[in-house]
């Protein structure tokens, strides 16, 4: 009895703990990358982008609806919620594990002692979870919205029941309870309808099913019977047909069989897999150099030990655990994409687990009190806080608000804005235009999504009168990239001389529609883009118009005078000496934002303003050579030395 409640008290802590931490670092709005589209979907019920996920927009549905803080507050809350009880349900497994897994044939070599769900264990196993749970990237999930706080908490769940069924199998010597089996088809199944890397669980999985339930009739009827609760599981995907068609956001469309199977097997996104031994060196080396930081280093080197130690006590669960760590890596480096850390979350869990077995062998040898094992079952945790706090503590983080709204405050009245930054304020542009109908007048047009033919739809949709001046360039180009999307690689890697000439056809008739977008709406609306579209050589549009700089954007205009109308835009943001890829560019966006200017400036003999901006560029980089050296040439313009 004793011991059941002190796995209540164990199991309400390592949720609680996290959960008030995780509220103390929470962002309190946007984020990078997928939040603000993944909120407006949430909200409007609207399909994200692949593979769509659509039981965590159910799930944010009903959080959207919490009385408390804006919608994006609730939606990142019910993402610490999540990665709250995945802590939890991790400290339950590793206590199964230490204390009553048993995966040996002749019942012996088990991690713990014979009594049980004894304290020490439960001390290891809450150690482990808080270890999990302040990890960087785990912790970094918690903090905002996005898919991979259900994604864990599913890994998580099905690897505990999966290895209580193993369990059960061997204990009861082929007798087992088939309602593990069939809630872990269960739980998987819905896994899969939440982020297709669930895959990375299979190859460990089938190794130890095979291993626990041998090569028989018997085991392969066992895995027909749970076919049926994990398709049962994966009718969630029928949210699709449903709301397939939303008017708001409807990534894919797919409400049909080809636009449904696209979407949900995420094929486009497939030119970023298995690209090059290259990049998947780039990716590797980047996990290597991220892999000791995640725990703060202590925590890995305990891992290893309890790696070795799992391969003399439990040779079949070190075998499985190290298949889910390697098979995880190995294929997710193979993914190009910048942001990797999160696909390597099953490894991460997994180190946690050998932490924990490295722990008990410690405690086995060296014979501690409880005392000691408290203490030092506290002190590893609060050192993996200690040094991940301040990269996860978003509790100040406005940066993409702010970057949004100053985007949209560059822009005049009526304005249309193409740009590729998804990242920074497409993304999060959904949430402030559909969500909170802010700056309706403003037409954001993302140029990458263009290359996909729902984008394309959703165009004509919101804004009609800006297709139907280029339906002409848009149905031509629209022909073509139904081709493209039908056979992508003939026009990745084109081998034959009419995959070259397709390749043309598509790059022209792009090209001829973002003329068109420019050239048939020059008198109705401003027409902006973003730097880096500016930047981009290979496809060079509308050469004809100059360039003027405005605020964060780039205006296009036929005209070579000075427009006394313009008023400077005064925008607010929080300077950061942050060095990781996102806030670098936000702060390379100011910077770029008040050089360019002042260049533009200077070549009007508007020196006074361009100084200005110059003074700015220099708050922002005081040592700066650009900056410097076009204050001395304003300085030399007006004939001062200051």
């Amino acid at each position: 009895m004793n011991s059941d409640k002190n796995r209540l008290y164990f199991s309400i802590a390592s949720f609680l703990i996290p959960f008030l931490v995780y509220l103390t670092t929470l962002a309190p709005g946007l984020y990078f990358i997928d939040t603000g589209e993944l909120a407006t979907v949430c909200v409007k019920l609207g399909t994200a982008h692949p593979t769509g996920y659509p039981l965590f927009t159910v799930l944010g549905s009903i959080f959207a609806k919490l009385p408390v803080g804006d919608y994006i507050y609730r939606l990142n809350l019910m993402c610490a919620l999540q990665s709250s009880l995945t802590v939890m349900v991790f400290f339950n497994l590793v206590l199964f594990i230490l204390t009553k897994l048993n995966l040996n044939a002749d019942g012996k070599n088990k991690f713990t002692d014979k009594d049980g769900n004894n304290i020490t264990s439960m001390m290891i196993a809450f150690s482990a979870s808080m270890v999990l749970a302040f990890s960087n990237t785990f912790w970094n999930t918690s903090n905002s919205l996005e898919v991979y706080s259900l994604h864990v908490l599913f890994i998580v769940s099905v690897t505990y029941i999966f290895l209580k069924a193993g369990n059960e199998f061997v204990k009861h010597s082929g007798n087992d309870d088939l309602k593990y089996w069939l809630l872990f088809a269960f739980i998987l199944g819905l896994s899969f309808t939440n982020h297709l890397t669930s895959i990375f669980l299979s190859v460990g999985f089938i190794y130890l099913y095979f291993a626990v339930n041998g090569f028989s009739k018997t085991s392969f009827q066992k895995i027909l019977i749970m076919g049926i609760p994990f398709v049962l599981a994966l009718t969630v995907y029928v949210y699709f047909f449903v709301r397939g068609d939303n008017n708001i956001i409807a990534w894919g469309n797919p409400v049909n069989w080809d636009n449904f199977y696209r979407h949900v097997s995420g094929k486009q996104f497939s030119v970023w897999m298995f690209t090059s031994t290259d990049s998947a060196s780039k990716q590797f080396s980047h996990f290597t150099e991220i892999y000791p930081k995640e725990f703060f280093y202590i925590p890995v080197l305990i891992a290893l030990i309890g790696m070795i130690y799992s391969f003399v006590k439990q040779r079949k669960f070190f075998i499985f655990t190290l298949l889910l760590f390697v098979f995880n890596i190995l294929y997710a480096i193979n993914y190009d994409i910048h942001d990797i850390d999160t696909y390597f979350l099953l490894s991460f869990v997994v180190t946690a687990i050998w932490f924990a077995i490295g722990l008990r062998f410690i405690f086995n040898k060296f014979k501690p009190n409880q005392a000691i094992i408290a203490l030092i079952a506290v002190i590893i945790p609060l050192t993996s806080i200690y040094g991940n706090f301040k990269e996860n503590n978003l509790s100040k983080s406005n940066f993409v608000k702010e970057y949004t709204e100053n985007v949209f405050s560059s822009a005049r009245q009526k304005s249309i804005i193409m740009s590729t930054q998804w990242d920074f304020w497409v993304s999060a542009s959904f949430y402030f235009q559909y969500v909170h109908n802010f700056r309706p007048d403003v037409v954001i047009i993302d140029k990458e999504l263009m290359r996909k033919s729902w984008y394309l739809k959703h165009l004509k949709d919101h804004y009609p009168d800006i297709y139907e001046k280029s339906k002409q360039e848009f149905e031509i180009y629209a022909v073509e990239l139904k081709k493209f999307e039908k056979f992508t690689e003939n026009y990745t890697k084109p081998k034959t001389e009419a995959d070259k000439q397709n390749l043309i056809a598509i790059q022209s008739a792009f090209i001829n529609l973002l003329n068109s977008i420019v050239n048939k709406n020059y008198l109705e609306y401003h027409f902006y883009t973003t730097l880096e579209v500016e930047d981009d050589k290979n496809e060079k549009f509308a050469k004809e118009y100059n360039r003027v700089p405005e605020g964060l954007l780039i205006r296009l205009t036929k005209s070579v005078d000075f427009d006394s109308t313009y008023v400077e835009p005064d925008f607010t943001y929080t300077k950061t000496n942050e060095t990781d890829y996102y806030h670098t560019f936000i702060m390379n966006a100011y910077y770029l934002m008040y050089l360019k200017r002042a260049s533009y400036l200077m070549t009007l003999n508007k020196l006074d303003t361009a100084e200005m901006y110059i003074q700015r560029v220099l708050q922002l980089r005081p040592n700066d050579k650009n900056g410097i050296g076009m204050l001395k040439r304003v300085w030399e313009l007006r004939g001062t030395n200051k």
